[in-house]
């Protein structure tokens, strides 16, 4: 047997809570980060249509320094150029990102600007309302308008420090964006499993999230106020994004975050579109890696040809997708043939690449 070799880097998550009505504990998640002047990062529907803000803001008290309500999906750049002149206004000490991805993205890229310019990172506490688990990541996208090209920042020191997952919360997400986001985690965990280098821990956890979700997302459309089956499923969310500082994620990310920006597609419903087609382009160089995945899931082959079973696992994926009843070809969003040139050419850097993802693509159609 070949000894396995190599290093494990944390990031600066310190302490997740977990569990409905784990929000209640929300001012004391932020006086344990030395806070006392608090702002709120997060959408307009989840400010305007829904009584979550009204909680955090309330829980808050006298530690609410303000809210900024105005991250829209793929969080475009005017909107974080505000969000940081309001930190400065207010003279927060520390953000709160809440709802999905955008504003989590945001608050993060809020932190760095703010370092960039002279000041000290602020500390991040993430409440998360869907299921992509940028909460627990280092990276963080947005979108600059003029081009609508997804750009972003990679920096350790702006993951959130602690996370609250409040299950009770995401019952005001839309279901089939929940739903959806629960895919984007199932894309983290099958581009870890096939991530360059050695990552035994990452590969574990995700085999966990794989498991999970498909479990678990078909019981949340079922029984859609389940919290229980909610709360399993931000478990498995975090799991497909354990320490993603050792893995990095391949041509579904990135095709997504290109076809997502251009063609304004939540990145979850993004996931749904590339993730089974990019699994059978990789199942021929990544067989084994993809072929685990029958150890935690029943799959239609259960022989012993690895590629096979990998094969198995990219139908098992998209069969998920459709019972689920999400949207998962580009022409559902009026992405043609003409369109696939351009995204190839966004989404890889290497030219002699382009003509091989357009046919990828072209599978996706």
């Amino acid at each position: 047997m070949q000894e396995l070799k190599g290093d494990y880097t944390f990031l600066h998550l310190e302490h997740v809570r977990f569990g409905s009505g784990s929000i209640q504990r929300l001012a004391d998640e932020v006086k344990a980060l030395g806070g006392q002047r608090a702002l709120v990062i997060t959408g307009n529907s989840l400010a305007t249509k829904t009584d979550v803000i009204q909680q955090v803001t309330s829980l808050l008290g006298p530690l609410h320094a303000g809210t900024f309500a105005e991250i829209r999906q793929h969080a475009p750049k005017s909107g974080i150029v505000r969000a940081a002149e309001m930190a400065r206004e207010t003279n927060a000490d520390i953000l709160i990102s809440v709802g999905g991805g955008s504003p989590i993205d945001a608050a993060k890229i809020v932190a760095h600007n703010l370092a960039q310019e002279g000041g000290a990172y602020l500390p991040q506490l993430a409440v998360p309302t869907t299921l992509s688990a940028a909460e627990f990541a280092h990276v963080a996208g947005m979108t600059e308008e003029e081009q609508n090209l997804k750009t972003g920042i990679a920096d350790v020191q702006v993951a959130p420090r602690r996370v609250i997952l409040d299950a009770a919360l995401t019952l005001a997400t839309p279901l089939q964006l929940w739903l959806s986001t629960g895919i984007r985690a199932l894309d983290h965990a099958v581009e870890t499993l096939y991530a360059p280098g050695v990552h035994p821990i990452n590969d574990l956890m995700a085999l966990e999230a794989l498991r999970r979700l498909f479990l678990y997302l078909p019981l949340s459309k079922k029984q859609p106020n389940d919290l229980a089956v909610r709360t399993e499923l931000q478990l498995a969310a975090w799991m497909s994004l354990f320490g993603n500082l050792n893995v990095r994620f391949g041509l579904s990310h990135n095709l997504g975050r290109y076809i997502g920006a251009k063609y304004g597609i939540p990145h979850g419903v993004t996931s749904c579109i590339t993730l089974p087609t990019v699994m059978r382009t990789m199942a021929a160089r990544n067989a084994d890696q993809l072929a685990a995945i029958g150890r935690v899931l029943p799959l239609s082959y259960s022989g012993n040809d690895p590629q096979r079973m990998a094969m198995s696992a990219a139908d098992a994926v998209e069969s998920l997708i459709q019972q689920l009843g999400l949207a998962h070809r580009l022409l559902d969003f009026g992405i043609g043939e003409e369109d696939l040139p351009g995204i190839a050419a966004h989404a890889v850097e290497e030219p002699s690449q382009r003509t091989q993802v357009a046919e990828i693509l072209r599978q996706m159609l």
